[in-house]
């Protein structure tokens, strides 16, 4: 599985899981310099948080 968000330390996109199928409890870690984003669940919830953000304002921008 592949996922293409910015590590904040060094701005790398590749990220590494600790199982082949990842889990919600496995940890995401940067591939170039180890940082550690959080567990899966917390980078899910924190993605959609900023697309539903993302949604309201285009919606408001609209009317």
């Amino acid at each position: 599985m592949q996922i293409e968000i910015p590590c904040p330390k060094c701005r790398n996109t590749r990220m590494k899981f600790e199982h082949a199928e990842p889990r919600n409890s496995d940890i995401v870690t940067c591939f170039t310099c180890g940082h550690e984003l959080g567990t899966l669940a917390f980078v899910k919830a924190r993605m959609m948080a900023a697309f539903e953000r993302m949604r309201r304002q285009a919606l408001q921008r609209k009317n």
